[in-house]
């Protein structure tokens, strides 16, 4: 299965309200996106068009599916670049316009924004929730998102924990691959192919004991890095990106954070 897994606590799924369905945040992606169905009950299929699927109960956690949905479709029309041979006339290559595949290629972002919007809700729903909960294990990071038709319509920002840092600055320094992984694994679901031209795309890297991580993936110096001013010893620190220009960007890279959840999950055991 490819995707994210998104657990929440049961303490907190069973002691705050539902969103109400008039809200104005639902009411407001209803509108920009065209959504006709948003499920906000725990324990079922979650968000707009019920996009994040419920897995079941594990332990104290609901678990939900976040999955990562094909956008680069091919149609049933042939390339007009190369008239459907899927070559390039000019060079011993394959045609630029159709990656060698002979159909036009369509883009579809509609059930790739369901999740980027469910995500966008959920999170802020999330944000302040005055909730205690029995958990015994400390939540590792805050996770923010956007989710707009327009430039940086996929921004994705937040907070490491202390417990994220310490084992960022106990690293030597360089590239952390599990982050990587996710990140491609992500996006050849979603693009449904990675180009040899992105192969340096994707990247990921730690500076070791200051604890600083950044993290890029394809498009116009896209990534994210810490917050101006936010790092400092013995705490967590403020995250933000730039350039995240849409749902394939804000999931590849939402994909290399919950692998660095992963990762310190299973260093402090």
């Amino acid at each position: 299965m490819i995707g994210i897994i998104l657990r929440i606590h049961q303490d907190f799924a069973t002691g705050i309200n539902p969103i109400p369905q008039d809200s104005l945040i639902l009411e407001h992606f209803k509108k920009d996106f065209g959504f006709k169905e948003f499920g906000g009950e725990f324990g079922k299929d979650f968000g707009y068009e019920h996009s994040l699927k419920f897995l079941g109960q594990v332990d104290q956690f609901l678990e939900y599916h976040v999955p990562a949905c094909l956008c680069r479709k091919l149609s049933d029309v042939k390339c007009r670049g190369c008239e459907g041979t899927g070559n390039n006339e000019d060079f011993e290559d394959k045609c630029l316009y159709c990656d060698g595949e002979g159909r036009e290629v369509v883009c579809d972002y509609k059930e790739a924004y369901a999740v980027s919007a469910s995500l966008s809700t959920l999170f802020n729903y999330m944000r302040f929730p005055e909730i205690e909960t029995s958990a015994t294990n400390s939540q590792l990071m805050c996770i923010y998102t956007a989710t707009i038709k327009d430039l940086h319509g996929g921004s994705i920002d937040g907070e490491y924990g202390e417990d994220v840092v310490n084992f960022l600055r106990k690293r030597s320094a360089g590239r952390i691959p599990e982050m990587i992984e996710a990140m491609r694994g992500v996006w050849l679901k979603m693009e449904g192919r990675v180009p040899s031209f992105y192969d340096h795309s994707f990247e990921a890297y730690t500076q070791g004991d200051g604890g600083w991580l950044s993290t890029n993936c394809p498009g116009n110096a896209c990534g994210l890095d810490p917050a101006h001013g936010s790092i400092g010893r013995h705490r967590g620190y403020k995250f933000s990106c730039h350039n995240a220009d849409g749902p394939i960007q804000q999931l590849a890279m939402l994909g290399s954070l919950a692998s660095l959840q992963d990762l310190v999950r299973s260093n402090k055991k």
